[in-house]
């Protein structure tokens, strides 16, 4: 099947109609208090930044749109291997929890680097619901590279409404370019493992650049890679 003819197949009104969903929900979730916040102040007076309220917009509408939109649901938090994709978490807190993450509210390094990541990997499990779950699902048999293409396009132009400037990335065709290439690892990570869990904790893998993301990053590619492989012992 040529590129044109995979590009007919799919149905591009209802995928326009969940991004515009997710666009509009955006907007108008970044203009309102910042939920996440307003729970912590009650608990601790420790400033978190996280801003789940564009996380929750695009959870739900992924939700609704896999229940109503007649899409089947391949894509799942476990995938096909729970306790391979359970690994991926447990990689991923390990590693940040043992080199620990600095700060300036008196928290132990260690300490610090576990809550920002668990706090991350709850973040990123609602967005990748979206983008590496219902969104590759919606495009049907497309490859691999266009489905790639199109969830970097779309998530990247997403963060339009996210960011106040790209500056901190180079500006935003550096990030364009950023967002497309991880979506191919991202979308390759749920072909193999069909787990929204696996694709969440790759793209928290990043939260700083240092030697934990990169012994995570080499882990996580070496699961991948060995995802179908089952080792036998010899006598």
């Amino acid at each position: 099947m040529t590129v044109l003819e995979q590009l007919k197949k799919i149905n591009w009104l209802r995928i326009l109609l969940f991004y515009g969903i997710i666009l509009v929900g955006t907007y108008f979730a970044r203009k309102l208090p910042n939920v996440l916040n307003l729970i912590l102040t009650r608990i601790t007076d420790i400033p978190f930044t996280f801003n789940y309220n564009h996380g929750i917009v695009t959870l739900l509408t992924a939700l609704l749109f896999y229940k109503f939109s007649g899409v089947k649901q391949e894509i799942t938090l476990l995938g096909n291997h729970k306790i391979k994709s359970l690994l991926f978490p447990f990689i991923l807190l390990l590693c940040y929890a043992g080199f620990g993450i600095s700060n300036s509210n008196g928290i132990d390094k260690h300490i610090w680097a576990l809550l920002i990541c668990s706090f991350a990997l709850v973040y990123n499990l609602m967005e990748e619901y979206a983008w590496r779950g219902y969104l590759i699902e919606s495009l049907g048999n497309m490859h691999y590279v266009l489905k790639s293409l199109i969830s970097g396009i779309f998530w990247a132009i997403w963060h339009l409404l996210i960011f106040n400037n790209f500056d901190q990335y180079g500006g935003f065709w550096i990030f364009l370019a950023f967002c497309i290439v991880f979506a191919f690892i991202l979308t390759f990570a749920v072909r193999r493992t069909q787990s929204i869990l696996v694709a969440a904790t790759l793209h928290a893998f990043i939260i700083q650049t240092n030697m934990a993301a990169v012994i995570c990053f080499v882990t996580f590619m070496l699961l991948l890679i060995t995802w179908n492989k089952t080792f036998k012992r010899t006598t």
